[in-house]
Parts: structure tokens; sequence; C-alpha cells
């Protein structure tokens, strides 16, 4: 049986009044559905040494997770990206510098249709913080540090980009769902001083406009627009979701609960979902299409649009092993999916999996025509079929 809080959040329609209006069609409980994987790869052989993840921290470092990327450039290719170790570096600060020489970009590239591996590829890395950022007709970016170069399929490079030196920071790469466009923030958690932004156009790989701002929560872009939640990292104050375009100012669209902050999240170039309690999707002019109580989430997940912006996946986790008195917190696996077709008004589909379980979410990509997805966690890549198109 499907929770009480998913049917509710699938049935609950507010207008952006707050109002019931009786010209607006209802919402109606999603189709339950549940999909087995089409096929499931282990990629250890492909990648050879143990994938490395970021250094965090001065003075004392921390190794976080594994540092990897996930992209269907096409509807039928897939790729997988990995950080690893030829040698065994010297010291270095945040793993680059004097190790750069040691460390590789692994890339495998998969057919959708059947897990086959088509092809493996590996680059030279002087950073730990690589992997590719977009993917667009094929096409797609790929980012070293403050080095970006663009691939066309046959892996021919078309153009390259050196973005400023960041200093101690990383540039983040921000994609929008289209791929066309990435926005490079220059982030630090450490200070509310602003910081370099860059927005590139990827399919001709130029910076189209740079400006100094603060970020001060998470970031997300559509083509033409730049959502923000504030005051989540470097302030004290509530927070709240602002959008604004790249020749506009900020607006604020929607308040945010202090005690559960959450990531926003572009569908579309127009349509932005904004997790939390209650989860709610809005224009980015503010108007809500649907509000209502969070179906549930992964701490690792987050909101996986396809490029071609008519369809998109929330994922569910549920918690195993913990243990309240003992202080054991457990572990998440991955439990439902919840799936949304344009115009977005409710969930199209109530999904849940089978096959083996999916512990510890990584990251997930939807092919652009929404009837794939591909799901990787430590070195395995699952692909699920998801039901087909209304």
């Amino acid at each position: 049986m499907w929770t009480s809080s998913a049917v509710l959040f699938a049935t609950v329609f507010f207008l952006s009044s707050g109002k019931c209006d009786d010209t607006k069609p209802r919402a109606a409980a999603p189709k339950r559905e549940t999909v087995s994987p089409q096929w499931r790869v282990d990629l250890r052989p492909s990648i050879g040494s143990q994938p490395l993840g970021l250094v965090t921290g001065h003075g004392r470092e921390t190794q976080a997770k594994p540092h990897t990327s996930l992209w269907f450039l096409d509807n039928n290719t897939l790729a997988v990206t990995f950080v690893t170790r030829e040698a065994e570096p010297g010291l270095s600060s945040r793993g680059q510098g004097a190790a750069s020489s040691a460390l590789r970009l692994r890339a495998v590239f998969l057919d959708a249709a059947t897990g086959k591996v088509l092809r493996n590829q590996t680059w030279p890395a002087d950073t730990r913080f690589a992997g590719i950022v977009a993917a667009h007709d094929s096409k797609f970016v790929v980012q070293t540090g403050n080095v970006l170069q663009l691939y066309s399929a046959d892996l021919t490079v078309i153009a390259r980009l050196e973005l400023a030196s960041a200093g101690d920071n990383d540039w983040h790469a921000y994609p929008s769902p289209a791929g066309t466009s990435i926005l490079f923030v220059a982030t630090n958690l450490r200070t509310a001083s602003p910081v370099p932004w860059v927005w590139v156009d990827t399919d001709r790989l130029q910076a189209v406009r740079s400006w100094n701002e603060t970020q001060s929560g998470w970031v997300s872009v559509s083509d033409h627009n730049i959502a923000m939640t504030t005051c989540v990292w470097v302030y004290d104050c509530k927070p709240e979701i602002r959008v604004r375009g790249l020749q506009t100012d900020w607006k604020t669209v929607a308040g945010v609960d202090r005690r559960n902050p959450q990531r926003p999240q572009f569908v579309d170039d127009d349509t932005l979902m904004a997790p939390g309690n209650p989860s709610r999707l809005i224009r980015a002019d503010g108007q809500i299409i649907l509000a209502g109580e969070s179906p549930g989430k992964c701490a690792l997940g987050d909101v996986y649009p396809s490029s071609a912006g008519r369809r998109f996946i929330v994922p569910s986790c549920k918690v195993k092993g913990a243990v309240a008195t003992l202080d054991v917190g457990g572990y998440e696996l991955l439990h439902k999916l919840f799936l949304y077709g344009a115009p977005f008004h409710w969930p199209s589909y109530a999904i849940g999996v089978n096959g083996p379980p999916i512990r510890g979410l990584a990251s997930m990509a939807v092919s652009p025509d929404g009837l794939r997805l591909a799901i990787l966690a430590d070195r395995w890549v699952d692909l699920l079929p998801l039901p087909p198109l209304p």
C-alpha cells in the first residue's frame, strides 16, 4: 500500500491564491506501477582503480564520497565518470598541487538499451573536482577544475574554455535541465563575501556573462532563470527562494521552512520544484502550480528532470537499520519513485522498484524522452524502464 502522505500529495491541488477553482481539472491519484531493472552493470572492471572523493577541510582533511557524474548524452547513450589515481601521490592541499599528475578522469559509455560498454575513455586531471557537467544533443561538457572542454559524440574536442582561477574555492557547475546553459559559481561556504559567477552557453562553450555576488544557499538554473535558496549557509535569517533572470533583479517567489530548507530545482525553463513541507511546484514568477505534503525524499537524492522538459522524477527512500536507543542512524534504501509529466499538475505515476536493493543513492539521470531512468549507486548502474508517455 502506498502511504497516506503520498496519496495526499498527489491529490491536493492549490492555486496561487490558495483557493479551490472549480474551473480547473481535479487532481487524480497517481497510477501505481512497479518496475524492475532492465539491466544492471558492474563498472569495477572498466574503472580499475578505486574512485576518489573530494578532499574537504583545512588542516585536518577529510575525504568525501567518490566524485562521480551520470548523464544521458542522448536517448541511447549513457556516460558515467569517476576520478581515480594512477600512483601514490605526495602530500598536497585539497587533493591537488603536486599530486595532480597522478589523477585521471575515467569515463564509461554504455548502450542504454542493453548496458553494453561501448567505450572507455581516460583523461588526465589536475584536480579531483572533475566530471561531465552538462549534456545536450549528444555533445557533452567535461570540467576539470577551471578548465572546460566540449566534446562531440565521437569524443572529438569541439571547444575549450578556461575559467579564471577560483583560488581556494571550487567552480561548482549548475546546468539547466535542457543542458544548453551552465552557471558556474566559485562556491565558498566559509564566507558571506561576494564570489564570481559565470554564465556559459554550452553549444558554443562561451562565457555569456560574469559578475560577483554572494551565494547564501543552493542554486538551480534554467536556460533563462536562476533560483537560489537564501540564508541557508552563511546567514541567521529567514530563508526564501528567490528567482532572477540574467538581466533582471532577484524576486522572492516562496518562503522556506528554516528547520528544513531544501534545494530548489528547475524541471523546465519556467517551472521550479521546491521540496519540503509543503512541497511546491511554482512558476518563475511565483505562481503556485501544485502544493501538498511531501511524499518523502532521499538525503542524497534530488529532483531529476528530462532534458526535453516533459518529465521529472522525485525519489523517495526509507531508512533501515536505525536504532534510536543506541544513536545509530541507519541507512537509506530507494523505496519509490514519483514520476511527474507536463503540465505537472500532479504525479503521473507512483512507482515501486523491484530488484536488488539500491542503497546509498548516489545519483540519477532521466533520458531526454523521459522513458528511461539510470541510477548510479557505488560502482553499479541500474537502468529502469519508465511507463510510457500519456
